[in-house]
């Protein structure tokens, strides 16, 4: 830079035949501060391009892309606000995330990852609701299990902060009886009997009812009955494939709160 700066100097004295030592100093001042500026600019504009890059073909690398597709991942070079465009197999139009700003950090016992200040809206309303219901219901905080690859995505964006969330103990969550907000999802049909499973789910914002037959699957809990686990799933019907792919990706598992209720039902037969 200083080069630049010496030669810059150098032009305005051979183009001038007198030049005060007030003017050759406020001009270097003011060509510091120039290319400062615009160092400052298209090295931020170079390192988003690079994150942007990195995690457009890494999320893309981690995902069967018949199923889920990162069309666009762009940050703001000046706000570094996030916009990301999605294609997912069975929703009738591409799914878009805006970022507006968000901090996160990790839990003292490491097993969660917590996002605070968030600003987040999608396109599409039933996954907007379940955001922001997530959210309503832990003081404004979106908390996720912690995983190494997402800890890193995030930590490429920006590095993590010390939490002002508060761990406590919870009710377990109880993903049947809970009182969803039925403009959004409706639970149209829910029954198991015999290892088999049947659902259909009205999703706002969505053409198309998630219809899912699960023909088996083999029952069990973990962390002392905290955890209800349906492994090696087999299916006759999945109307949304990109939710599928994702199963999928989990060792073809499902881990849902544990309530007694839901495991009787998962567990009984005829």
């Amino acid at each position: 830079m200083k080069y630049i700066i010496i030669l810059f100097l150098i032009v305005n004295l051979n183009a001038q035949e007198e030049v005060s030592l007030d003017s050759l100093w406020n001009s270097a001042k003011s060509l510091s501060k120039n290319t400062l500026e615009l160092t400052k600019d298209y090295s931020n504009q170079g390192k988003n391009i690079l994150i942007e890059q990195t995690l457009f073909h890494g999320i893309n690398g981690l995902v069967d892309n018949s199923k889920i597709k990162v069309n666009l991942f762009d940050i703001d070079d000046n706000t570094n606000a996030i916009k990301i465009n999605l294609f997912l197999k069975g929703e009738d139009q591409n799914l878009t995330i805006d970022i507006n700003k968000f901090t996160w950090g990790v839990t003292e016992d490491k097993k969660y990852i917590v996002f605070e200040d968030l600003d987040i809206s999608l396109n599409m309303p039933w996954m907007q609701y379940i955001i922001s219901d997530m959210m309503k219901r832990d003081n404004g905080y979106l908390k996720i299990p912690h995983n190494v690859g997402i800890f890193s995505l995030l930590y490429s964006i920006k590095p993590n902060i010390k939490l002002t969330y508060k761990q406590k103990e919870k009710e377990p969550f109880n993903i049947l009886e809970y009182d969803y907000d039925k403009e959004f999802i409706k639970i149209e049909k829910f029954k198991s009997n015999n290892k088999t499973v049947e659902v259909i789910l009205k999703l706002k914002g969505s053409k198309e009812n998630l219809n899912i037959v699960v023909e088996s699957y083999e029952l069990r809990t973990a962390n002392s009955k905290k955890v209800i686990v349906l492994q090696n799933l087999k299916y006759r019907e999945f109307t949304k494939p990109w939710i599928k792919s994702i199963i999928d990706g989990q060792n073809n598992e499902i881990h849902i709160d544990f309530t007694k209720k839901l495991y009787n039902i998962l567990n009984q037969k005829d």
